[in-house]
């Protein structure tokens, strides 16, 4: 007599008419069953897994099309940075010569660079720059790199990874389509891609790296990989690090193996990341961002501490209270529909409303209060931040935590996906083409602060405002601190 396989808890279980009881359906793949193991049993996995394998690639591959589709025609004209100066492609160069020090800017593109003890470097953490290396080498000239068509195509990928997340859970294809597009097309993410410029560019790096990190933890949940993707993304922007408590939401007990696999490519990330500071400033801690040479306007609120309590209350209107102005009230000219929208941002509800929708699971499960932990955790930066991202559509510090976020939205909304749900999504997506696709290329960004054509800027001198000795390229004369094993140093 053949015994019944015991029942594992929380794990599903095929009932009657379901896929793989005899209803003539296929199994579900093994890596989905893996990411249901934290989701309610009740329920099952979704009709959508059991699509054949081809159709599961096919969608995979339009949601690929469509969202580099629209990114690329939004990068290709080009909104280059003044003077086409790419903070991340010159760090780029700097790294392939061994130094961590760039040129002086050309043309006086000095905003938001570093200058420490006569030396000039980009603040950002390294990742970005690490990135563009191949495509630097390649071009010889980092004026030459299309950084904003390099950004599009990595922008590309992350609905996917949107898409794979939600698939992994079981989730209807109608359903995965809905969120996908959510994430490409009605937040602040498809305004990032299109813009491009440095400040954007590693927002969309972070992405990328968190994005597939959740991927993965969503399937095989690997733990030195996830790690190392988490890294990755910490060394895009720093800020990212206090998201780390949901890499943990697929753990059902303390495996020493298991926490050390995800910590140790962490703390290899951080490891980096400290002698980065090291190597610019002498100091592991200083990150250099008190050596930039900020916007004005910024200094009398940067004189009461980069992060204060002070600087709270205006943060939280920004973040969901701030709407655009009506008939050219705002900073910029207002046209049809007589909207100005500010360039402080916009309320992250007014931007991308279907975040709202992020509230509705239940926080008995543990999956669904970590996320929500990590989402706060991520915030509180902001929240104490001098700034909130001048010179954008809607609030681009978001991105920090918006990964987190579409997690909530895969379990609280996914397999209650009803009317209303597509009615704010549909909401979002037209709010957020109406920032990517008319403000951005129109009326958000001032003319002459983000102007200018990158054909212009390639053509013109590398070094026109401060030609440095030609025998050095315009980097550091002298010996590499940060590089001594190198022969050039």
């Amino acid at each position: 007599m053949e015994c019944p396989e015991p029942e594992v808890p929380g794990r599903w279980a095929p009932g009657p008419g379901s896929a793989g009881a005899g209803s003539g359906l296929p199994a579900p793949q093994a890596d989905a069953e893996d990411a249901l193991a934290d989701f309610p049993p009740e329920t099952g996995p979704a009709p959508g897994l059991a699509e054949p394998l081809w159709a599961r690639y096919a969608v995979a591959a339009l949601v690929l099309a469509a969202a580099a589709w629209f990114y690329i025609q939004g990068a290709w004209p080009g909104i280059a940075h003044p003077g086409g100066f790419d903070h991340n492609a010159w760090e780029a160069a700097a790294l392939l010569r061994g130094h961590v020090f760039t040129p002086p800017p050309p043309r006086g593109d000095t905003l938001d660079m570093m200058y420490y003890r006569g030396h000039w470097a980009s603040f950002f953490p390294p990742m970005g720059a690490f990135l563009l290396m191949p495509l630097v080498w390649y071009y010889r000239n980092p004026l030459a790199v299309p950084v904003r068509e390099f950004c599009a195509l990595l922008g590309a990928l992350c609905p996917l990874f949107v898409y794979q997340m939600a698939e992994r859970a079981g989730l209807r294809l109608a359903v995965r389509l809905w969120l996908t597009a959510l994430f490409a097309f009605g937040t602040v993410f498809w305004y990032a891609v299109d813009t491009g410029t440095p400040w954007y560019y590693v927002q969309v790096t972070t992405e990328f790296f968190y994005l597939l990190a959740l991927r993965e933890s969503f399937g095989r949940n690997r733990p030195v990989l996830v790690g190392a993707l988490f890294g990755a993304a910490l060394l895009s922007r720093n800020t990212v690090a206090l998201g780390l408590p949901f890499l943990f939401w697929r753990e059902r007990r303390w495996d020493g193996r298991r926490i050390a696999g995800f910590l140790g490519p962490v703390a290899a990330a951080v490891g980096v990341q400290l002698w980065w500071n090291w190597a610019r400033t002498g100091d592991v801690l200083d990150t250099g961002y008190s050596h930039i040479l900020m916007n004005p306007g910024f200094r009398a609120s940067f004189a009461q501490g980069m992060f204060s309590i002070q600087h709270l209350p205006w943060q939280i209107y920004s973040i969901f209270f701030m709407a655009p102005a009506f008939h050219g009230q705002g900073n910029f000219n207002g046209v049809w529909p007589y909207l100005s929208l500010s360039g402080q941002g916009q309320s992250l509800l007014l931007t991308t409303p279907a975040f709202l929708y992020a509230l509705e699971g239940s926080l008995r499960r543990r999956r669904v209060w970590l996320a929500s932990v990590a989402v706060l955790c991520t915030a509180v930066p902001q929240l104490l931040y001098y700034a909130n991202g001048t010179g954008q559509f809607g609030n681009r510090f978001s991105l920090d935590y918006t990964p987190l976020l579409m997690a909530l939205l895969i379990f609280g909304v996914g397999r209650r996906f009803r009317w209303q749900h597509a009615a704010l999504i549909l909401a979002s997506v037209f709010l957020s083409a109406y920032g990517a696709v008319f403000a951005a290329h129109v009326h958000l960004v001032p003319p002459g602060w983000l102007g200018g054509a990158r054909a212009a800027a390639r053509a013109a001198p590398a070094h026109a405002a401060a030609a440095p000795p030609a025998a050095t390229g315009g980097f550091p004369a002298g010996g590499c601190p940060a590089f001594p094993w190198l022969p050039a140093c």
